[in-house]
């Protein structure tokens, strides 16, 4: 069979994301390859008989010498490994590795999963990359219409393409489970990077004024901090009882069991996992109006979206979803997973890659 390598910047990524794909590929036969730093979800891919490339990477630093040496890596490896096809997620791994792939002349599929808000000359920078490092791709995969519309033009229509619902959300792990009983108190969670590019500014504030007003509402905080200035700025919220940080979590599934609803603000997405996964286990979403996020939320049915980077707008719809009776706010987590299960299921996205991947290898 064929060699398959797959390059990304977190072991999470495999896992959370791909990794139906990936075994599937394995037990089909292919020598599956995993690139990326070390992370200890690795060990259950090496475990079932994929081999992993350990690399170094600043994910989202600006160092072009870094990034050189990035480059360089792949070089390295894929001269050493000379796979068949290389699938890419994400920015770096996408420019980067895409561009080296495209100079060896190796088949390579692309998942960026969004495009950063860029202005004026770094605009223009990271547009010169995205020609350089996916102009040679033999299939672009798009998670939202935006970035594809966005993209195509860049390159001018002449990259074959294929239409993703993001990365799917696994029916199975993430299965429905029923409504809290009560809305006496009502939690909302907050999933994601604590980054201004995830809304965290417009998160907290949201808090500080719906809780003035609803004492009985929780805002819950899950994730790591990217910019360690807001570990001062949440800690005085919690002190205040405004706020609670709840760490990182490895399962998010009991804590989506617990909430009321999920609230995500955020900037820019591919399509995001936290919509997906909240909607599956039968939880309304509360999301800001962009691509890769409105995908996910049929609004007033499935949750409420929000006009992107607006307090007022945030605080409006949080203040309507906690006006409903528990009865519709159930009946909305009802309709999150049928609308999972109708358009999201992570089997299309698997399904999508091995017709891609059996096309490139039939060539």
């Amino acid at each position: 069979m064929s060699k398959i390598m797959l390059i990304s910047p977190k072991d999470n990524n495999f896992y959370n994301f791909r990794s139906e794909l990936i075994l599937k590929l394995h037990d089909m036969g292919h020598d599956v390859v995993l690139v990326c730093p070390y992370g200890k979800k690795m060990e259950y891919f090496t475990k079932r008989g994929c081999r992993f490339i350990d690399i170094p990477m600043d994910r989202r630093g600006k160092n072009i010498f870094n990034d050189l040496k990035l480059i360089r890596t792949y070089k390295k490896i894929l001269k050493s490994e000379r796979p068949d096809v290389v699938l890419t997620y994400t920015s770096k791994p996408s420019i980067y590795g895409g561009y080296v792939c495209g100079r060896m002349k190796i088949p390579y599929i692309v998942n960026n999963a969004g495009l950063m808000e860029t202005a004026g000359i770094f605009d223009k920078f990271m547009k010169l990359l995205y020609k350089i490092g996916w102009s040679k791709a033999s299939c672009m995969m798009y998670q939202n219409k935006g970035e594809r519309d966005i993209v195509n033009g860049l390159l001018k229509n002449k990259v074959h393409f294929r239409d993703l619902p993001g990365s799917g959300v696994n029916l199975n792990q993430f299965s429905f489970c029923e409504y809290p009983k009560s809305d006496e108190i009502i939690t909302f969670n907050y999933v994601a990077r604590i980054v201004k590019i995830k809304g965290i500014d417009e998160l907290l504030e949201c808090a500080k004024r719906v809780k003035s007003k609803y004492p009985n509402v929780r805002f819950v905080l899950y994730g790591d901090y990217d910019d360690d200035a807001y570990r001062q700025k949440v800690a005085v919220l919690e002190e205040k009882g405004i706020i609670e940080y709840g760490g990182v979590q490895m399962d998010m599934k009991p804590y989506i069991e617990a909430a009321h609803a999920v609230i995500h603000p955020s900037y820019y997405e591919g399509m995001t996992n936290v919509v997906l996964e909240h909607s599956a286990m039968g939880r309304p979403c509360i999301g800001s109006d962009i691509p890769g996020v409105r995908e996910g939320i049929e609004d007033g049915k499935t949750g409420y979206l929000f006009k992107v980077k607006d307090v007022d707008s945030l605080v409006e719809a949080v203040e309507k979803f906690i006006s409903l009776p528990l009865f519709d706010k159930e009946e909305m987590g009802r309709a999150a997973r049928r609308k999972m299960e109708a358009e999201f299921s992570r089997d299309i996205v698997t399904n999508i890659y091995l017709e891609e991947i059996e096309r490139i290898l039939g060539k």
